[in-house]
């Protein structure tokens, strides 16, 4: 009986296909999970063997359709590449006493609110103050506590969809008024109630990327530097990555990591955790138990190291123990496309200049051709993406922000 690995849904940025894709090169066959066919390219439905619809967004769902795929295959491994279902398929692993991060873990560091509650138990120095309001006079007196001005974000989102910069009593009163209209996630997944409120750090941002393998220690891949727009309209949108950094505070950065993802009982997968400096301290702002994505994983780091950090994801998912060791010593970095205006995207207008400049080695479009497009409130608005390779990050990231300078997108 040919043995079988199971996708709960799957990233849409690069991760998804080719995890599917290796997976076929360990030769398993693979299963797809998803609610909504329509929101896949061809590259994840084709390199799917089987795609089942179901609920994806109800646990218990998905636990009965793989304990069904059971009863006729060997099932290898039930993992996910999309943020929304980590839970889901680490309960699915557990029922079926596979590999996978346990699930009140997956569950901690999905809501932000509980993750936030674990590290004031367990992991204080790493906290920020927070606050869960679930109205807007509970909102007012709590900002009189953490001081303008103040980060405010749905409890389970991604991609900084509802994330916003509040700098004072109006613009929070006018948040939580918007805010009860977040019923659902972007998955379609119903919001617990509350909004969560934070101290604003103003550190460099970082993210640092680990992988573990059968409860063994952290192995840090390595760290990745975060460049950041849209802080004057009070966004928080990624504008580029670049990776690895080797700077002052990668050795602090790792280390503080390691020591909350212990803490907090993450200790299997590939994590995603976003950090900043605080002066002397590493402030943790999320934890996501999944490969990076911005094709970070997907990408960034197979370029600079020589090693696929999604081959190694699907290692852990099989219950395989390695040893994260880097085969080439680059750097890489991507940057974001947006635009300043409103319009219907009709392409790049100079991809051909752009991929002659050096260390460039892929111009890509995001949105879809003919797609309606604005100037960026998350991650989700943007328009293309820019890849380039060099020496070193430093190097690789001045090369994709030269050609970012460059860009012309048309539009109608």
């Amino acid at each position: 009986m040919k043995r079988e690995i199971i996708f709960v849904e799957a990233s849409t940025t690069g991760a998804g296909s080719r995890a599917q894709q290796l997976a076929h090169a360990e030769g398993l066959n693979v299963t797809l999970l998803t609610r909504d066919r329509g929101r896949y390219g061809a590259d994840v439905l084709s390199s799917a063997d089987n795609i089942f619809f179901c609920d994806t967004n109800k646990h218990a769902e998905v636990v009965r359709i793989v304990r069904q795929r059971g009863l006729n295959s060997s099932i290898a491994a039930v993992t996910t590449t999309a943020d929304m279902y980590v839970p889901q398929a680490a309960l699915a692993a557990q029922e079926m006493s596979l590999p996978g991060l346990g699930y009140e873990a997956a569950l901690r560091a999905r809501n932000k609110h509980l993750m936030r509650l674990a590290l004031a138990e367990r992991a204080p120095e790493h906290n920020v103050p927070f606050f869960l309001a679930l109205n807007p006079d509970e909102a007012v007196a709590a900002a009189q506590q953490l001081n303008y001005p103040l980060v405010v974000k749905p409890q389970e989102e991604n991609d900084g969809v509802g994330v916003r910069l509040i700098h004072n009593e109006s613009q929070l009163t006018d948040y939580m008024a918007t805010a009860r209209s977040f019923t659902r996630n972007s998955a379609g997944q119903g919001s617990p109630p509350g909004i969560l409120m934070e101290a604003y750090i103003a550190g460099t941002e970082f993210s640092v990327e680990t992988i573990q393998f059968c409860a063994g220690p952290c192995q840090v891949i390595g760290v990745t530097t975060k460049e950041m727009t849209g802080l004057k309209r009070n966004h928080f949108i990624e504008a580029g990555h670049s990776f690895p950094y080797v700077g002052p505070e990668a050795a602090a950065l790792a280390a503080a990591t390691c020591r909350v993802l212990n803490a907090l009982d993450i200790c299997h997968g590939a994590v995603h955790t976003e950090c900043r400096v605080d002066g002397e301290d590493i402030r943790i702002m999320e934890i996501n138990p999944r490969l990076a994505g911005g094709k970070i994983g997907s990408h960034l780091i197979e370029m600079a190291t020589g090693l696929s950090a999604v081959q190694a994801v699907l290692d852990a998912a099989l219950g395989k123990t390695l040893e994260w060791r880097c085969a080439e010593s680059k750097g890489a970095a991507i940057h974001f496309i947006w635009t300043e205006r409103p319009g219907i995207f009709r392409g790049i207008k100079n991809t051909a200049q752009l991929l002659a400049m050096p260390g460039i080695v892929s111009v890509a479009p995001i949105a879809k051709f003919g797609a309606h497009v604005r100037p960026p409130t998350s991650n989700g608005d943007h328009v293309a993406e820019i890849l380039a390779v060099g020496q070193t990050a430093t190097t690789a990231n001045a090369r994709a922000k030269a050609a970012h300078a460059s860009a012309r997108l048309i539009l109608d």
